[in-house]
């Protein structure tokens, strides 16, 4: 459960998270956004009418600095504040560029700064005072947080955007919450066909061991993403995972019928 007092409830709110290999792509001068794409689902978004929190990761402005600065663990000590304010600087570059592109595709964006929303514990980040994020919800204004580095009790570190994502859809009592990647959904088996599950349940044992067998990157891949999704699931949140390539599939899911995706579900049979 969220430590977040009710007043910063939103119900009826969407979060919707981003997720940085999305909207990010390595170019020959280094990482850039993919602004076509990511500009085209602000407009779809700008045209659902609800009042949304959009989150998103930092791909690939927040992976290749954590290899060459040795924090895949997501952990920096105060020593090393000077890499913690250098990543930081590239990470702000970064969420500038996706507000510019939502504001282009109409939606009226406001960056917080992760650092103020969320404080870490031996590496496990906790929401603080959310209730910014429900007056700018009532205002029309979307809130946008990247992942970024926020202060742990003995350093820094690298609050994941999508426990962002999962710890404000509880916290402001969220309807639905989208998890968009660059894959269809949640694969059956990683790496053996394109099947994916159109529901996947927290209690499908069999299912969840085929995933983690896939072993699909250091940080624990779609594995992890899940497993912080159901907790969503498990508070009557409308949990996905859906193509974010995919026109249409974010509105999609928000009205409960993405057009290709997986639904999370807690303590019921996947399909």
């Amino acid at each position: 459960m969220s430590g977040i007092p009710h007043s910063a409830s939103a119900p009826g709110c969407a979060v919707v998270k981003l997720g940085g290999s999305l909207i990010t792509c390595e170019g020959p001068g280094g990482p850039d956004v993919d602004r076509d794409l990511l500009t085209a689902r602000a407009r779809e978004l700008a045209a659902c009418g609800r009042p949304l929190v959009l989150v998103h990761g930092t791909g690939a402005y927040g992976k290749p600095p954590a290899r060459r600065y040795g924090y895949l663990d997501g952990r920096l000590p105060s020593g090393r504040a000077g890499v913690v304010a250098e990543v930081a600087r590239d990470l702000a570059r970064l969420e500038l560029e996706v507000v510019d592109c939502l504001e282009a595709g109409g939606l009226k964006p406001l960056r917080l700064p992760a650092i103020q929303l969320f404080r870490a514990s031996a590496g496990r980040a906790s929401p603080l005072d959310l209730e910014p994020v429900r007056e700018l919800l009532a205002r029309g204004v979307t809130p946008v947080v990247g992942g970024n580095f926020v202060l742990d009790c003995d350093g820094f570190a690298v609050c994941s955007s999508d426990i962002m994502a999962v710890e404000l859809a509880l916290a402001l009592g969220a309807a639905s919450l989208v998890l968009a990647t660059r894959a269809r959904g949640v694969y059956r088996e990683h790496g053996r066909g394109e099947a994916i599950h159109g529901q996947l349940s927290d209690s499908d044992g069999d299912a969840l061991r085929k995933i983690d067998a896939a072993g699909q990157d250091v940080s624990g891949g779609m594995l992890a993403k899940i497993s912080h999704g159901f907790r969503a699931a498990r508070h009557g949140i409308a949990t996905y995972v859906v193509d974010g390539r995919v026109a249409g599939n974010l509105n999609g899911a928000l009205d409960g019928s993405p057009l290709q995706g997986t639904r999370l579900l807690s303590g019921q049979a996947g399909g």
